[in-house]
């Protein structure tokens, strides 16, 4: 082989990743064990900000990775890394549990007596799974440059100084890119909530509604979903569920 030092056996090279999730994709289970081992580490290293007991740390790695599987079989999930996929559905994973045990704190009720309190109800489960997946598809919506300053960002929480000679951009650059990637994942993460209409009619205003729920169209669009959803009860119902959702994120940034 050219190339090669006598003696010595030559280098396997492994998969990429891209290579490995289109395996996976294709049905073949064992590449994602592999992709499992890849970025089993990194992973728990990232759990232990998010977690000082070894048990919920565990739960969120593995919790990460079973849903970043179901959305790769869904049709969604990364295509070349894995690990940013991940790393991001499992912050939102840690965020959604920890709003959820303080709802629970505060308005938990008194359970009964004998009542097991420790194993998580049917419906939780799949919430936690469904937002996990709408999170990661939204996050595959932005644009490139969005996904880059979210991932620095909000995951490696990296300084608006940091990031400005990566993106050639000045600090001030960075945050008000960050903050318009932030608004723009808020819709995203709304839009893949909007379920698809066999009306013509419908069509135009559901492909907008994640923006025009947090105010992000302009009057004249806006006017004419507002008109459209007025008329319309199958959208009404969308757009009030839709409001409900957008009630639990930050609201959007006011304009100057």
């Amino acid at each position: 082989m050219p190339g090669a030092v006598r003696g010595e056996p030559p280098k396997l090279i492994e998969p990429t990743d891209a290579a490995l999730l289109d395996a996976v994709r294709a049905g073949d289970l064992p590449a994602y064990g592999v992709l499992f081992q890849r970025h089993a580490e990194p992973a728990r290293q990232f759990a232990r900000r998010w977690h000082s007991s070894p048990a919920e740390r565990h739960e969120l790695v593995a919790e990460g990775f079973a849903r970043v599987l179901a959305a790769i079989r869904g049709g969604a999930g990364p295509r070349e890394h894995l690990r940013p996929y991940l790393l991001v559905t499992m912050r939102h994973l840690a965020i959604t549990w920890q709003r959820r045990r303080a709802r629970v704190e505060l308005y938990g009720d008194v359970p009964e007596t004998g009542a097991d309190t420790t194993a998580p109800r049917l419906d939780e489960i799949v919430l936690r799974r469904w937002n996990a997946q709408l999170a990661g598809s939204a996050f595959q919506r932005l644009p490139r440059r969005w996904q880059l300053v979210l991932w620095h960002t909000e995951v490696e929480s990296a300084s608006a100084a940091d990031l400005a000679s990566v993106l050639g951009i000045s600090p001030n650059g960075v945050a008000a890119l960050a903050k318009r990637a932030r608004e723009g994942l808020r819709q995203a993460y709304l839009q893949e909530q909007v379920p698809e209409s066999g009306e013509l009619s419908c069509r135009s205003s559901r492909h907008q509604m994640g923006t025009w729920i947090r105010g992000g169209l302009s009057c004249h669009r806006s006017r004419r979903i507002d008109d459209h959803v007025a008329d319309c009860a199958d959208c009404r119902t969308v757009a009030a569920r839709l409001a409900e959702s957008n009630g639990e994120l930050t609201p959007p940034p006011r304009p100057r």
